[in-house]
């Protein structure tokens, strides 16, 4: 009895998790999809992106992200983010723009050696 009321507690547990992960090759796969038109991308990304994931948690209106973009277009897409409003900020080689558009705030992380990008996101 113990061991059934266990397996549906832990089923009950997993099934109620309403995050949701995409994964996108590239920035064309990700627009065909729609995946900008829903929110869930930031709102500008390097025309190189690629191998884009999005995690996000449905319940909290928050998620998280990466892709991968060719290095040399990394000045031309921090320009592109600050045209938009983007406050930037250097921690440790990574710069930190952060961006609030359409209600919410986004934290794009980009390593200054590697073509690389992390986000997070959040309703305000």
């Amino acid at each position: 009895m113990r061991s059934v009321l266990s397996i549906i507690t832990l089923l009950a547990l997993t099934g109620c998790s309403d995050v949701v992960t995409t994964r996108f090759d590239t920035l064309a796969d990700a627009k065909s999809q729609g995946a900008l038109a829903r929110g869930w991308l930031p709102p500008l990304l390097p025309d190189s992106a690629k191998a884009i994931v999005e995690r996000n948690n449905l319940d909290l209106n928050t998620g998280v992200g990466s892709f991968d973009y060719d290095l040399p277009e990394r000045s031309a897409y921090i320009e592109k983010l600050s045209l938009t409003g983007a406050t930037s900020q250097t921690d440790a080689g990574i710069d930190i723009l952060t961006v609030i558009t359409n209600g919410s705030r986004w934290e794009i992380r980009l390593p200054s050696t590697s073509g690389s990008a992390e986000w997070a996101t959040r309703r305000l």
